[in-house]
């Protein structure tokens, strides 16, 4: 079945050596899936990560006045992982646990990983932090930010790299003016929209085209499932992804569709009424009082 389901080739992406395994739920019994779109039904190839952290780079140096030497830093893959903490006044990233302990051997200041020793000294003799410590799911914590998704990369490995080029130098700053600078200037990178020209101008070669993305989403919906997607990117950018990857009819795989959400915030803030956009993106002013298929949405 799964071989019918699948393009060719598809099946030799998956690796040999993983366990999949879900004994916690019948996925028969799920009348609704929602997705997300970018790093869920959209995937990116490495180069975008490259072109974050250099815009991200050069910002810094142009705008911000942070020395030219940082032009020497580039992107390394594999230096972080999503899920890492930051703490502001120490200049630490690293691994912590469920449970609020400090993963040893994890610890990395700048480029350089921190002895075990100094990490448990910094933190009063302890590998634990206190709860009033932690920062919350999306890391807005008084001290401690945590990383929580794929776009978060560049950013971690950005602040190391500066952080690293200070320290080789002997350069004194100030850690919460410097994770603010490298905060605002990834920011900008997706803010201002620089990010979503590089993917619609060349998506061949930053979105990983995959035919199983509307083989599965056809399935769910001959097997009459509903189906939404909520994402915090704009409609124009998800509408020529979207087409690229499954087709030009691919909102009638949708019953809802929401753009711009302002996800976390979507989930609590209820002052934001829902908004409607026509086909070319721009906002109507009608009053919502249902979500109806084949309608875009926003907030």
């Amino acid at each position: 079945l799964l071989l019918d389901l699948l393009p060719p080739g598809v099946c030799n992406l998956l690796n040999p050596a993983a366990i999949y395994a879900n004994n916690e739920i019948s996925l028969g019994d799920v009348e609704i899936y929602g997705f997300d779109y970018d790093y869920t039904l959209a995937q990116y190839s490495n180069l975008l990560h490259s072109m974050i952290f250099n815009t991200a780079r050069d910002i810094l140096i142009e705008q911000f006045k942070y020395p030219e030497g940082l032009g020497k830093y580039d992107y390394i893959p594999g230096f972080a992982i999503r899920g890492l903490h930051y703490d502001v006044q120490k200049s630490l990233l690293m691994k912590i646990d469920a449970f609020h302990y400090v993963q040893l051997g994890t610890a990395y200041r700048g480029l350089k990983p921190v002895p075990d020793e100094e990490v448990i000294e910094l933190y009063g003799g302890t590998q634990h932090i206190p709860l009033y410590q932690m920062s919350d799911f999306y890391g807005k914590g008084p001290s401690l930010k945590q990383f929580m998704d794929i776009f978060s990369l560049p950013e971690m490995t950005l602040l190391s790299s500066v952080i690293d080029y200070f320290i080789t130098h002997g350069i004194e700053f100030d850690q919460v003016h410097l994770y603010k600078d490298i905060s605002d200037a990834i920011r900008d990178v997706h803010v201002k929209g620089v990010m979503y020209k590089w993917i619609e101008k060349d998506m061949e070669q930053y979105i990983l085209h995959g035919d199983e993305i509307y083989a599965v989403l056809n399935r769910l919906v001959n097997h009459k499932k509903k189906l939404f997607l909520i994402t915090n990117s704009p409609f124009s950018f998800v509408d020529k992804g979207m087409k690229h990857m499954v087709g030009k009819n691919w909102r009638d795989l949708f019953d809802m569709v929401i753009v711009q959400a302002d996800k976390p915030n979507f989930f609590t803030d209820r002052r934001k009424p829902f908004r409607k956009l026509d086909d070319k993106g721009s906002l109507q002013w009608d009053k919502i009082n249902q979500l109806e298929k084949g309608k875009i949405y926003k907030e």
